[in-house]
């Protein structure tokens, strides 16, 4: 691909992620979205809370119930709303998310998809991959201290099922410069790359595992970045698949809203909801609520269901806090370096030939100090003296993590 190319692709992209169209799904009554600047949470928690993606937020990603008598299906996952098109003229946009080899993801997906946002969040979120380490770091960062075979198993799984979704948005935003309506397919991740010690040795792991982040992911981190959704991963981890659901959905609507309204059979569209009757879809709905309140979801005051004057039903969910954003927290950590651990990070970069993961060097610099960081250089240098390496980068982290067992430090 040609720069000029990347750079029409990028322009594309950036125009996308910045828009600020109306959007208006379909039943939806709430007022026009704010900027996240705008915002006055009602809360002055410093603590982190988790993130996530605008879009991934709102649209299905995900089938939660599961109809142990039917078949398993290939059909999209389907979501349509309303935009603002040229000259305001509303237009249908529609998302459907395909399903790859390993079919569509439940509730251990969804919760993958939550860890990964964060660890990427938490590497400073400009990098091309995610570095878990070890499928076994992946378990315990939510507190799965003696993971089973099938752990590590569904674990990998989930990771597969994500890299095969395929994103088609058809009308994804309107481009005013080139007057053109926008149709999209993407992907969320790339390849992933486990390590071992030996060739048949699959019970045990380096923790040098990565999964390649996508150009349009990529993209979204650098340009819009990720949402906080309000309370931190504990709370997170303690709910229930649907009220994890609910509650990032909520999260994203309560940015800019106080009350949130939302016609029952759309709502059930967009979470989803798969249930034989639309009772069954409100009393599931309504049990994904009460949930959120008695765990005390700090973001959630209330709600209930109310009859709309054509006779359907609504959904109206009152916001207690609106969720406290502070999207470039971890740009900062990545940007804000004393003088001395910037000159070793540039000293990294210089010596693998990319700056590409420039948080994950952050990280190891923080965490090994300027000795181990000399140390891991000269050890490249003399390898590089007596054969050709490849993959330097990758070499430069086996030395950093060899250092770091020594010295008893984690860098995941």
């Amino acid at each position: 691909m040609g720069e000029s190319q990347k750079g029409e692709i990028h322009a594309i992209l950036k125009t996308w992620l910045q828009r600020g169209e109306n959007v208006t799904p379909h039943g939806n009554t709430a007022a026009k979205s704010r900027p996240i600047a705008d915002v006055n949470p009602a809360n002055s928690d410093d603590e982190p809370c988790g993130r996530f993606d605008f879009d991934l937020a709102e649209f299905p990603l995900f089938s939660l119930y599961k109809n142990r008598q039917a078949e398993p299906t290939r059909d999209p996952l389907t979501y349509s709303d309303t935009i603002k098109g040229q000259n305001g003229q509303p237009i249908t946009r529609t998302w459907k998310v395909y399903p790859g080899a390993f079919g569509f993801g439940g509730a251990t997906t969804q919760l993958l998809l939550y860890d990964l946002l964060q660890l990427y969040c938490e590497q400073g979120a400009r990098g091309t991959r995610i570095e878990f380490g070890t499928v076994r770091s992946l378990l315990t960062r939510r507190g799965e201290r003696h993971p089973s075979a099938k752990d590590y198993d569904r674990v990998r799984r989930d990771i597969d099922i994500l890299r095969g979704y395929d994103f088609h948005a058809k009308n994804a935003f309107y481009h005013r410069e080139r007057r053109a309506y926008i149709d999209m397919k993407w992907r969320l991740f790339g390849s992933v790359f486990y390590f071992k010690p030996h060739p048949d040795d699959t019970d045990q792991e380096l923790p040098f595992g990565f999964l390649e982040v996508s150009p349009v992911l990529q993209q979204i981190a650098r340009t819009r970045g990720f949402f906080s959704i309000g309370f931190r991963d504990e709370l997170f981890y303690s709910l229930k698949p649907m009220e994890q659901r609910l509650a990032v959905y909520l999260a994203k609507k309560f940015v800019s809203q106080k009350l949130h309204r939302r016609f029952v059979e759309d709502l059930i569209q967009a979470l989803p909801i798969r249930t034989a009757t639309e009772i069954d879809a409100r009393k599931a709905l309504k049990s994904a609520a009460q949930g959120l309140l008695d765990k005390q979801v700090p973001i959630i005051a209330g709600f209930r269901f109310e009859k709309s004057n054509n006779g359907k039903w609504l959904a109206v969910f009152e916001r207690k806090q609106a969720p406290r954003q502070d999207r470039d927290l971890y740009a900062q950590a990545a940007r804000e370096l004393a003088p001395g651990l910037r000159q070793q990070i540039e000293r990294i970069i210089e010596a693998v030939g990319s700056s590409d993961d420039r948080a994950w060097w952050t990280q190891c610099a923080k965490r090994l100090g300027e000795g181990a960081i000399d140390r891991a250089l000269g050890l490249l240098k003399e390898a590089r003296q007596s054969q050709a390496i490849d993959n330097p980068g990758g070499l430069l982290t086996w030395y950093f993590q060899k250092i770091a067992k020594e010295q008893g430090v984690s860098l995941n």
